[in-house]
């Protein structure tokens, strides 16, 4: 699968927009399998385990299938639009149809790590550390990581920085 397939990449020359956790997509089907055996482990072993021990086993369960769903039927669509005519940055979602989260000449772009990988994240200038967007999946090392992020560089990031870049020329001139 290509990086515009990957991401849901849709574009013109004054908008870009992309939906960055759609590539974990594939891991939450695989999050559904071990579900589907912790069902299946907890009805084989049912007789063995204590009254408590399966009530928290159930809601366990129940927990990862809600986590699942949700990333299936709503993070997955969530979609961020980086519109220059009207120098906004869109969040659009299952839930909120489309948001305005800032503007397109305060937006930027930093690299945000959590546990052993790192993405890329968008935020307002100012407020960047408090509330910011994740735009990318998670990189880690080793040489697939390394395509991955080398397609997400090319292709992606600087499309939105060129658009950045010409709302912040914009506003100096």
């Amino acid at each position: 699968m290509n990086i515009r397939e990957r991401y849901n990449i849709q574009e013109t020359l004054h908008y870009f927009s992309l939906n960055p956790q759609k590539t974990s997509v594939t891991q939450s089907w695989w999050f559904l399998a071990g579900i589907t055996a912790g069902v299946i482990a907890l009805l084989l072993f049912f007789n063995y385990l204590g009254e408590e021990m399966r009530w928290v086993i159930g809601i366990f369960l129940v927990y990862f299938l809600i986590h699942f769903l949700y990333d299936i039927q709503i993070a997955s669509k969530i979609q961020f639009t980086f519109d220059a005519r009207n120098n906004v940055v869109y969040k659009t979602s299952p839930l909120i149809s489309k948001k305005k989260i800032m503007n397109l000449d305060e937006a930027i772009i930093f690299v945000q790590s959590e546990r052993e990988s790192w993405y890329y994240a968008l935020g307002a200038r100012k407020s960047q550390f408090i509330k910011n967007y994740r735009i990318s999946e998670g990189f880690t090392s080793g040489r697939k990581s390394d395509e991955r992020q080398e397609a997400y560089e090319n292709l992606i990031l600087t499309k939105i920085r060129a658009l950045l870049e010409n709302a912040n020329s914009n506003i100096n001139n």
